[in-house]
Order: structure tokens, then C-alpha cells, then sequence
């Protein structure tokens, strides 16, 4: 490995302009006065990134992870050259892949065969070497007879599968990758991890930017965590993904909603996560094992409990309904039950303070982190009293079994002769 690195950053920032949609409009003099209007708009600063500074070597496969708004697609623009940094130095050695905003070249007049050769020389990829790769990236591509076809009639996949074939047929030092291994079939999807994964046995530096924490921790060396804007932690994989989870655990990686003093900033976690009239209040949620002593950590098919307690101001005959919800750690909704269900047991006669109790008695769930929300509502699920968005977690713990996935379903093997 060589010792330069493929790419390198100094204390990149990136700064967008925002307009704040407050509008003075002023009558210009003269005879144009009639006929246009002066608009200023106050502007607002928002960093998409600041102060990143990284070093990514040839060979290595380097992860980036956050939550939505932290700055991670920004990042890999900013080292494709889509952006320039507003501060700081970018310094890329070499043939960058930009798997990023696929096909974003291509004319949809023209055939697949004609945007080959288009992608290439935007690439500035001699013809030469586009027509010695030509065949292979139809071939890879799976299109056939249909690449002399104007693209504009090609169905989504066959359009994806062509900008991917053509991008990674190029030889490139440095492959930026931005959530695009769900294109095409599963049997596609693998030969395009396959490729990839070539490209750095022969030293490229790979830059992933993906949601799937599970591809992350199996391929990635190193990770970097992104928190708006800001990098909050670089290491080990292992160690980035469990900082991660902390991370969200605590209320980081919400999306910015705001602008104070020229600079976007997130609310505070409590206000942006729960809301309600609080005609009813949930005053605590936390679990417990079957004996009822609490705790955050559980078995595979073993007891859970979540026990919600709750306060109430409501009329006498008005009767909530109360849910739970639970996601994974990238805030995917797993499973979402409420007490409609249960009118026999939460009904008439509720007392004003009480604890609500959940139970799963063998949870299905694999290992890993899981995010969990409780709310009460009206009787028809339009009027929020009191609900607390992803404000809890609590872990499953390992079994040593490879099976993949979150949920357990029941099912069996069985062989018979053909």
C-alpha cells in the first residue's frame, strides 16, 4: 500500500446560503418602476459539514454513518468535486468513481450504446479504452439487444444497471458509494459488491456511505460517525456503530429544524421527540423481566415488558388509547400495537394515575439495538395527549446463531426425494 493516501481532507467546510423567506419588495424609480420589483430575502447561513478533517489510504474501505441531515451525502459530493468546500483543502490522487447520483449524465434521447461514450468522455476516459470495455459493460449491465434502445424507454432497473456498469468498468483509484447496492436484482447486487470489492484488492479506496450497518460493520476497516455537520468519532468499525447507537439513544442525529443568529441548530431533543395537549401525561416508560425487576437488555424468545406510567386529567367517560411502538436503530418501524385491542381490559373506570403494562412473553426480535416509543391518544387516534417519539431503547443480546434479519419467524427445514 502506498503511503500517500487516495484522498485527503483538511478542515473541509461546507456553507449553503438560506433564504428565510421574509420579503421586502421595493418600487424602483423611473419608468422601469411599473414594470419589475427589487426582492431581498435576509439570508441564513447552515454548514453542512465543518471542520472535517480525514485521511483515506489506497486499499482501505472506509464507512460514514449518521442520521439523516448529517452531512454525509455532502461529504462524498465534496470529495467528488459536485461541491466545492467552502473552507478547507480536498486532495484526491487519482480516478474518482462517483456511485452517487447514478445516470445523472445521460441523455434519454440517446441509446444506451451513445451514453456509454458520453459518460465516458465526461469522465475523459479516451474512446480507446471505452470501446475495449464496451462489450464487458453491456454484458455486466445484462441489457443485450436493448443497449442500441433510446434509454428514454428503459425501465428504472435497466437504467440504474447501466449508469453502475458503466462508472465501475473505469478502472477508478476512488469509488464513492452512497446507498446504491439495492439496484437491480440480488443476482446484480452481488456481482456489483463483487466488483467493488475488487477494485480494492488492486488498491482503491472505497467510501461507503450506507444505512445498513450490518454491510458496515462486515466490509468497512474504519468508520466515521457524522453528527449535523460535525465529525463525532472515527475508529473501528465495531466501536463507530456502538458510538452510533449511543448516539441516537441520546437524542443525537435528529434533523435540524430552525435558524437562530444566521446558523441552523436542532431543537432540544425532549421538544422535538414528544408531543401532546397533556390532558394526559406519561410520566415514566421502562422495562422489566418477568419478576418485574427492571432492565434494558433481554434474551431471544425470552419475557419483555414495558411498563408505561401515566397521569391523567381526562373527563370521566373519556377513555385513551395507549401504544407502544418499536424500531430498529436506524429507525425503521418494527411493530406498532395500541390498546383498541384491549378495550375489555383499558376501559370504563380507568383510575386517574396509573401504570400500563406491555407484554411480549417470547420476543421475536435478533440481536441488536432497538428504539422505542410510547404514546396516548383519543379514541380516534387524531389528538395526540402525550407521545414520546423513539425516546427509550433497550438491547437483545446475542444467541450465536447466524440467522439474519430482526424478527424471528417460526418456521421448519424439511427434505423429501425429488
Amino acid at each position: 500500500m502506498s503511503e500517500a493516501p487516495a484522498i485527503r481532507l483538511e478542515g473541509v467546510g461546507l456553507r449553503f446560503q438560506l433564504n428565510t423567506g421574509k420579503e421586502l419588495r421595493l418600487r424602483r424609480d423611473g419608468i422601469r418602476a411599473l414594470g419589475s420589483l427589487a426582492v431581498r430575502r435576509k439570508k441564513a447561513e447552515f454548514w453542512a459539514l465543518r471542520d472535517l478533517s480525514l485521511e483515506i489510504p489506497r486499499g482501505e474501505i472506509f464507512g460514514v454513518i449518521g442520521g439523516n441531515g448529517a452531512g454525509k451525502s455532502s461529504l462524498l459530493k465534496i470529495m467528488a468535486g459536485i461541491y466545492p468546500a467552502t473552507t478547507g483543502i480536498v486532495e484526491p490522487h487519482g480516478v474518482i468513481a462517483p456511485l452517487i447520483e447514478l445516470g445523472a449524465a445521460f441523455n434519454p434521447e440517446l441509446t444506451g450504446a451513445e451514453n456509454i461514450f458520453l459518460t465516458g468522455s465526461i469522465y475523459r476516459i479516451p474512446r480507446k479504452v471505452i470501446r475495449e470495455h464496451f462489450d464487458r459493460i453491456v454484458d455486466f449491465a445484462g441489457l443485450g439487444r436493448f443497449i442500441d434502445v433510446p434509454i428514454k424507454n428503459y425501465s428504472s432497473g435497466m437504467f440504474i444497471r447501466l449508469a453502475f456498469s458503466i462508472i465501475i468498468f473505469f478502472r477508478p483509484d476512488i469509488v464513492l458509494i452512497d446507498e446504491v447496492f439495492s439496484v437491480g436484482d440480488e443476482v446484480f447486487q452481488q456481482k456489483s459488491f463483487e466488483k467493488i470489492l475488487s477494485f480494492r484488492e488492486r488498491g482503491a479506496a472505497i467510501v461507503l456511505v450506507s444505512h445498513d450497518l450490518n454491510l458496515i460493520s462486515q466490509i468497512a476497516s474504519r468508520v466515521l460517525v457524522l453528527e449535523r455537520g460535525r465529525p463525532v468519532f472515527l475508529g473501528a468499525a465495531d466501536e463507530a456503530i456502538a458510538f452510533y447507537h449511543d448516539l441516537m439513544r441520546g437524542g443525537g442525529g435528529l434533523e435540524r429544524n430552525g435558524a437562530e443568529e444566521g446558523r441552523v441548530s436542532a431543537l432540544p431533543a425532549q421538544d422535538s421527540r414528544r408531543w401532546g395537549d397533556q390532558r394526559l401525561r406519561i410520566k415514566r416508560v421502562w422495562f422489566t423481566d418477568a419478576e418485574g425487576r427492571p432492565q434494558t437488555a433481554f434474551r431471544q424468545g425470552g419475557y419483555f415488558e414495558a411498563r408505561l406510567e401515566y397521569e391523567s386529567d381526562l373527563k370521566e367517560g373519556e377513555i385513551p388509547v395507549f401504544g407502544v411502538a418499536v424500531h430498529t436503530a436506524y429507525k425503521m418501524l418494527i411493530y406498532g400495537p395500541n390498546t383498541l385491542e384491549a378495550a375489555d381490559r383499558i376501559g370504563p373506570g380507568l383510575p386517574r394515575r396509573g401504570i400500563v403494562r406491555f407484554f411480549i412473553p417470547n420476543l421475536p426480535l435478533f440481536h441488536g439495538d432497538y428504539l422505542f416509543s410510547a404514546s396516548a391518544y383519543d379514541p380516534g387516534l387524531s389528538a395526540a395527549y402525550d407521545h414520546h417519539e423513539m425516546m427509550y431503547s433497550f438491547r437483545v443480546l446475542e444467541t450465536g446463531r447466524r440467522e439474519f434479519g430482526c424478527v424471528k419467524i417460526e418456521s421448519r427445514w424439511d427434505v423429501e426425494s425429488a
